[in-house]
């Protein structure tokens, strides 16, 4: 330890003495460092931070494998109950599905997030409410109790924190429930950890699921394994598990590539940004290796000055040990040194990171800086030093005593070998540079792409508003139909409005109703899936939505006439091709309706083709599926505007107040908004990916600009030499450029070949161009080329300049 600190302190002398060294050497490591810090402490506080749960390892979640798919499955009130028996390997099991409430309190209400749970939720969890108790199993049986645990932040914002709430009754949706517990502070921030914009504010029985949610479909499952359960014995469970599934249902689930099966908990949370993330974490680590390259190369030009001095070391006794944990040392010191400052760009850009971010990022509250992260960047501050210093250290003990001791004082000889390795290195930055720059134009063209995709509809000067029925006095069709007649009537009244419409069920662009069709003539058994949507007339001319035959719905499509319906293009290709669609019958939601229109197609994902859909005039909706989809959906009012939408979103509010005060309004959207979230993870990617690529380029030219630089002064006598036998300044920037170009193009080849099989990472990521879109490579090409060029002009020049009489008399 005596002789480290005598290395240490050595080095921190030497590397005091050449401040610009060290200067550029610290601040390039530290931008790599820093970078990887920050995109760490989100891939860690996303991914990777342990579950706040007592033995999280024991978590597991209920998924189901299909083919090369892996994904949650959810299961319905009978499957759920058929799975619980199986206990050989589980401890305890616990249910959960999502529902929305209206909280009433005084003369208004507001909607608020909740969970339908099983009694044995908390318990599998292994969390307990700070105050009160937990669900019991009786309260969880048959119609269930009318119970209710709230979140720590409900019970502070809505009562005040008021112990004594604990027993009290609240109203859910019109009905009265009893307060039996409150959850400790931060865990409804956990719970909405699948989608940041979902956090539960309250809990009540699963039982009492078909009045809250509707049917009681899409019910996820959690366990928790027995003490010592392996691997093994839970696959060997599932596999008797899949066999009695498989009766149990039909489709998919009853093909032999269908397995159920339980994975890690943490690995289902934040499953949608998981590849996202991942992908970010590997092009970043890119940039940290193109910045050690960047100090290795450096390293090796500032070692070609040392050779006396290495000699002077060997020649009286150092062993080549001893040198390498000296040159180590000094190279941990700038480690050390750009990861402390690299910490101190990681905390100032980790803001600015998050705010790329999109809103619904999982767990985004846990990302912040830690212990665990800062042990990372330890650890990658010294894996980088022993990267970029091992290389110039070897070449250093590799000194010839002999030549090097004859030669001046102030010069060494650089070596052929340490010029090819400077070489090598500057290649491999920018082979590097072109995958990143590679992926980043992949992204920025997919996000081209998805921008210039028609979603079916306009969403210019288009505003949104959620709002809730649940509950309220409105418990029939046609008291529904006349608030939305109300609604529509106050709301087309305000300045600047051009239509008003109502939708249930889901917005475009976003995840929406689905019912199961059936088609006049085919077997009664025969079902289609189907898209669903409740409407007013005013829904197609608010979005833009064109009618491509018949009519569309007016207001004589009463609860009185005719049942009637509106498809899709896609629904007319898929399911009626061949055969007119006007006057066909279709059965939606039991009912038999004709169609009377055909309208354009409208996404529900941008990056994916559009599904078959219904639409039914909201005045002849069946009450009780209008209200399953209300426990999944919010309604949402639609307004057409003449020019900022926003503008309008207090008025809207105000004039829901006006025609009923009880109705919570929820939030406010223009529909530019909701196309920005549906591409926000790729906005991400491609944002991050461009940052990086540009900072890699950045990077890769200083490293071609070292090399040339070092180059020419090396050169410097046989330049001198050309000129006074004839060569002209043209031909000495021939020759420099020549030198670097070869480097360059050696590079791009490389970069090419790399890109061609990393860029698969990418695979479902793009939308619209290929993985290999020769647009994107010459562009990337061009770029790379270019902008190495520039950097070898700079020395290119300086050689143009050399005075031959000059360079001869200081040989």
């Amino acid at each position: 330890m005596r002789t480290l600190w005598q290395d240490l302190k050595f080095g921190a002398r030497l590397l005091a003495k050449a401040p610009g060294f060290t200067a550029i050497a610290v601040l390039t490591l530290a931008l790599g460092i820093g970078a990887n810090t920050a995109v760490f402490t989100v891939v860690y506080g996303v991914l990777l931070r342990p579950l706040p749960f007592p033995e999280p390892d024991r978590l597991v979640q209920l998924a189901e494998s299909y083919k090369t798919e892996t994904s949650e499955m959810s299961l319905d009130m009978r499957g759920w109950e058929r799975l619980r028996q199986y206990t050989q390997v589980v401890e305890r099991y616990g249910a959960y599905t999502m529902a929305g409430f209206n909280l009433a309190a005084g003369t208004e209400a507001e909607h608020v997030r909740g969970m339908p749970v099983s009694s044995g939720y908390f318990q599998t969890l292994g969390v307990h409410p700070s105050l009160g108790r937990d669900f019991l199993p009786e309260e969880d049986r048959g119609d269930g109790q009318r119970v209710a645990i709230l979140a720590h932040n409900l019970w502070v914002r809505r009562f005040g924190g008021d112990p004594d709430e604990v027993g009290q009754k609240i109203l859910l949706n019109g009905e009265a429930y009893t307060v039996i517990g409150i959850m400790p502070p931060g865990f409804d921030a956990f719970a909405s950890s699948f989608d940041a914009g979902a956090a539960p504010e309250l809990w009540v029985p699963l039982a009492l699921v078909a009045k809250t949610a509707g049917s009681g479909a899409n019910i996820d499952v959690i366990a928790r394994l027995k003490s010592g359960a392996g691997a093994a014995e839970l696959q060997a469970q599932m596999a008797v598990v899949t066999q009695d599934f498989r009766k149990m249902f039909g489709g998919d689930q009853a093909a032999p590539e269908w397995h159920m099966l339980f994975v890690p908990y943490r690995r289902m949370v934040g499953a949608d940004a998981r590849p996202y993330l991942l992908v970010l974490l590997g092009a970043i680590g890119f940039v940290l290796l193109i910045a050690c390259a960047n100090v290795a190369n450096l390293l090796l030009a500032r070692g070609g000055s040392r050779g006396r001095e290495m000699a002077v070391r060997i020649s009286m006794g150092a062993s080549p040990w001893r040198l390498l944990r000296q040159l180590l040392a000094e190279a941990m010191l700038i480690a050390l040194a750009g990861g402390a400052l690299g910490v101190a760009f990681a905390s100032v850009g980790l803001s600015s990171l998050l705010a790329l971010a999109p809103v619904n990022l999982p767990r985004a509250g846990d990302v912040h800086l830690n212990g665990a992260v800062l042990a990372f960047t330890l650890l990658v501050a010294l894996v980088t030093g022993v990267l970029f210093g091992l290389a110039p250290a070897a070449y250093a003990m590799r000194t010839n005593l002999n030549d090097t001791l004859k030669e001046g004082a102030g010069r060494a000889s650089a070596g052929a070998g340490r010029a090819r390795l400077r070489q090598g290195l500057v290649v491999g930055e920018l082979a590097i540079s072109l995958v990143l720059l590679t992926g980043a134009g992949l992204m920025i063209a997919t996000f081209a792409k998805l921008l210039n995709t028609n979603p079916g509809f306009n969403p210019h000067h288009v505003l949104s508003m959620q709002f809730w029925l649940t509950g309220s006095k409105y418990r029939t069709t046609p008291e529904i139909a006349n608030f939305y007649r109300a609604l529509e009537q106050r709301i087309g009244g305000l300045p600047g409005v051009e239509n008003a419409a109502v939708v249930a069920a889901g917005l475009p662009l976003e995840r929406g109703g689905n019912n199961a069709v059936r088609i006049a003539g085919e077997e009664e058994s025969e079902l289609h899936s189907a898209d669903y949507r409740e409407i007013t007339p005013g829904y197609f001319a608010a979005l833009g939505v064109p009618l491509k035959q018949g009519r569309l719905f007016t207001s004589a499509d009463s609860e009185k006439s005719a049942p009637v319906v509106i498809v899709n293009e896609t629904f007319v290709r898929k399911y009626l091709s061949g055969r007119e669609a006007l006057g066909e019958h279709v059965q939606v939601s039991g009912v038999w309706s004709e169609v009377v229109g055909v309208v354009g197609d409208v996404k529900s994902y941008v990056d994916q083709p559009p599904e078959p859909a219904t639409f039914i005039p909201a005045a002849q909706a069946s009450f009780e599926t209008s209200k399953l989809f209300e426990g999944w959906f919010p309604r949402s009012i639609l307004v057409r505007t003449s020019g900022d939408p926003l503008r309008l979103g207090q008025s809207v509010r105000e004039a829901v107040k006006a025609v009923d005060a009880s109705v919570p309004t929820g939030a406010i959207r223009s529909m530019d908004q909701v196309l920005s979230r549906s591409l926000a993870l790729r906005s991400f990617l491609m944002a991050l990916l461009s940052l990086f690529g540009a900072l890699a380029l950045v990077l890769a030219s200083v490293g071609v600009y070292g090399v040339m630089a070092y180059a020419v002064s090396q050169r410097t006598r046989e330049i001198g030499v050309r000129m006074a036998l004839g060569a002209r300044p043209r031909d000495v920037l021939r020759l420099v450029l020549a030198e670097g170009l070869r480097l360059v193009l050696a590079g791009v080849a490389l970069g090419l070949i790399a890109a061609f099989f990393l860029t698969r990472l990418l695979q479902g990521m793009i939308y619209g161009v290929s993985l290999h879109d020769p647009l994107v490579a010459v562009a990337v090409n061009v770029i790379m080329i270019a902008v190495a060029i520039l950097a070898c002009c700079v020395p290119a020049r300086r050689a143009m300049r050399v005075d031959p009489i000059q360079s001869l008399r200081y040989e």
